[in-house]
């Protein structure tokens, strides 16, 4: 990969592994959404594909010879009752200790959710010189997960292994988790996104559409707001 291009890593179970907190749990359903999400991000620079369920991926034609994505096939995790935050990020640090060549810098995106206006979001991420770029809320002391975009050298110098500290069912999801660790860290590593992250998709902790509506005129005010003060955080969000 050249090392000026960005790649986009989109993190997959297309057979959950636990309800625990996942109310949309139909195989099929999952499974098309990571394919439309897979083909919407192509376009956009390289995708890896990471997936950690029973399905058989490699028995399934649409996931196979996608141009520009390269599929990455790991075990169900043998922690299930710890959550999906869990789960994603043994995941993504597997990806990480086991790729031959990694990108240099990198979105990690939640695999059913299609960003609106992903093209901005990239671009920010190009002109972005710090090492994470991530919304954080201070209030709430979480971080937003779902989407972020770091550089190599810093998840593995910060990132890798604090999964093990995710607990869904003792309230520690990884949304806290990450605020935690990041909020130890010199604030000279962080951006937040400047655009508002709308996305569309199935929530898998409600089984709802991901409702913006109204809200999106409000958070982004606060937003702009917020940002004059601290461009770490979001010091609020409705």
């Amino acid at each position: 990969m050249n090392s000026t291009n960005i790649a986009i890593v989109l993190t997959g179970t297309i057979t959950p592994n636990t309800n625990l907190v996942n109310n949309h749990l139909d195989p099929q359903s999952r499974r098309n959404e990571y394919l439309a999400a897979i083909n919407f991000y192509r376009q956009f620079g390289e995708v890896y594909f990471l997936e950690n369920s029973i399905y058989p991926l490699d028995r399934d034609p649409d996931f196979q010879d996608i141009p520009n994505v390269s599929i990455r096939k790991f075990p169900v995790s043998s922690f299930p009752e710890r959550g999906k935050g869990f789960q994603e990020f043994e995941m993504i640090d597997a990806w990480i200790n086991s790729e031959i060549s990694l990108p240099n810098k990198w979105i990690k995106v939640t695999g059913r959710y299609i960003y609106q206006d992903f093209q901005k979001i990239l671009k920010e991420c190009h002109q972005n010189t710090q090492s994470i770029t991530i919304n954080q809320y201070l209030f709430a002391k979480w971080a937003d997960v779902a989407l972020f975009c770091t550089t190599t050298d810093f998840y593995k110098n910060h990132l890798i292994g604090i999964y093990q500290q995710c607990d869904d069912s003792q309230g520690l999801c990884m949304e806290k988790v990450m605020n935690a660790n990041l909020s130890k860290l010199s604030k000279a590593s962080f951006l937040r996104f400047k655009i508002y992250l709308k996305c569309t998709g199935i929530a898998g902790s409600t089984g709802k559409t991901i409702s913006n509506m109204w809200l999106d005129a409000i958070n982004y005010t606060v937003m702009r707001l917020n940002y004059l003060l601290d461009k770490r955080y979001m010091w609020i969000s409705f």
